[in-house]
């Protein structure tokens, strides 16, 4: 039997080769190879360097800033409103801690005890309508308040009082002929002591006579009971 007619030329042989053999760009592992590293190449571009290890994934927190608001409340000024609504007795006048509460922390204080007495001044010195120097002074015993004073209020007149404005001032006139008749002064002061309320009113601006000239009215329960007058003409 003749083996050699059966095996292909050698020209048949290569040429079944070259039918055989793919060019590596058609196989399926090639493509594969492909989009695997695609992927793997987005992931890393997400990715960084850290000296905790090789690329640990990142993202950016965004931080928000708190900012503190700066107090800009402004310590209000004691009216005259406020004075007269203090109320004066030895066991039932307003409380000390209602006082600091409505007028705010006093611009000074002093305290002494006598007798088992408790006594507290408080003084504030931020007074509406106030020329400098005014303020206003509460005097409290044993956490009552029983006498308080005002002092240098501005009062715009019409004219200056002189000593016929003194004179026409006279003992058992209402507190209230003497604001009409004279006009408001520049300040009060009144006190409680055992069912007595005592008051005096100070002029001192518009005052005819030298310098620092001003007059006192004094009333007792409601009625004028003195007067004193310094420098007028």
């Amino acid at each position: 039997m003749d083996y050699n007619n059966n095996l292909p030329t050698r020209s048949e042989y290569r040429r079944s080769l070259k039918h055989k053999k793919k060019h590596f760009y058609k196989s399926w592992w090639f493509w594969t190879i492909v989009v695997v590293l695609i992927l793997a190449g987005s992931g890393v571009a997400g990715m960084k360097m850290t000296s905790t290890g090789p690329f640990h994934q990142t993202s950016k927190v965004s931080k928000s800033k708190k900012t503190k608001k700066k107090s800009t409340s402004k310590k209000t000024d004691v009216t005259f409103a406020q004075y007269s609504g203090i109320f004066l007795n030895e066991s039932s006048g307003t409380p000390i801690a209602t006082v600091q509460r409505l007028l705010g922390k006093p611009s000074s204080t002093s305290t002494s005890t006598a007798n088992n007495a408790k006594t507290e001044i408080n003084t504030w010195n931020n007074i509406e309508n106030g020329d400098l120097g005014s303020n206003l002074t509460v005097n409290f015993v044993n956490g009552h308040a029983i006498s308080k004073a005002i002092s240098g209020l501005k009062v715009v007149r019409s004219e200056k009082l002189g000593l016929d404005a003194y004179s026409s001032v006279q003992n058992g006139m209402q507190e209230d002929t003497i604001l009409t008749n004279v006009g408001k002064p520049n300040g009060y002061s009144e006190s409680f002591n055992s069912d007595k309320t005592s008051k005096s009113y100070t002029y001192s601006s518009g005052v005819s006579g030298n310098t620092g000239a001003n007059f006192v009215v004094n009333f007792t329960n409601g009625t004028v009971s003195g007067k004193s007058q310094t420098g007028m003409k």
